[in-house]
């Protein structure tokens, strides 16, 4: 069962998303980990196969490690990162190595993992769902507001793209807005008064574009 939470709200945007708040970030990522175990639980009840792509950064690790523990068929899991920062699988700041360490562990040891390449027409595999978080400059994945790629990443087409920002010391691959999309439902984990407050109004950030679409319902989990 979901722990409990302060108050659902309906989300800016899309008019299906909703707002989970809860007292501590342990909270929202066990509900945020239980909501992604049912996802790939009923699409494993009507499928062989399902996929889940989940972003990197300190945000998800609970949730990970949570999710580590679920006793599913982890082995027809399919399982990849929202964003790569170009680097080695394992430098420290890999968000693979960051995966390997605290989600493909215990029983989820068995997922088969699929780094993210650049993929020039067309979009990743539908997913069951979508894990993904948002750094208080409001971009996703890695589409920052100061990229020159961010309109590329937000429109196109394409599975993945390679991205450059000026807030960040590497190059990186991100998903683009279609194929975050590209899934049964989107969990947004935040954490922060400073995110609150974008997610509350984003207009102007590039988060804005991901909570407008009408494609894929977005839960935006929240804690302090």
């Amino acid at each position: 069962p979901h722990p409990p939470c302060w108050a659902e709200t309906t989300a800016p945007g899309n008019k299906t998303d909703t707002v989970k708040i809860f007292q501590d970030r342990t909270s929202a990522s066990i509900a945020a980990a239980a909501l992604i175990v049912e996802q790939l639980t009923n699409k494993l009840s009507l499928l062989e196969r399902t996929s889940l792509m989940v972003s990197g950064g300190n945000t998800p690790r609970q949730c990970f490690e949570v999710l580590s523990n679920a006793q599913i068929p982890w082995a027809r899991v399919d399982i990849s990162l929202s964003d790569e920062r170009d680097v080695p699988s394992d430098h420290p700041a890999s968000n693979e190595r960051m995966l390997r360490e605290t989600l493909l562990v215990n029983f989820a040891q068995e997922g088969i993992f699929t780094p993210l390449m650049p993929q020039t027409n067309k979009p990743l595999q539908h997913f069951a769902s979508v894990l993904i978080g948002m750094g208080e400059d409001g971009h996703f994945a890695s589409l920052f507001p100061d990229s020159p790629e961010l309109d590329e990443g937000l429109t196109s087409s394409a599975g993945a793209i390679r991205v450059s920002t000026p807030s960040s010391d590497y190059s990186r691959i991100s998903a683009t807005l279609n194929t975050i999309t590209e899934s049964d439902l989107i969990v947004l984990l935040i954490f922060g008064e400073a995110k609150r407050k974008i997610a509350e109004s984003p207009d102007g950030y590039p988060i804005q574009k991901l909570l407008a679409q009408n494609r894929t319902p977005v839960q935006i989990f929240w804690a302090p």
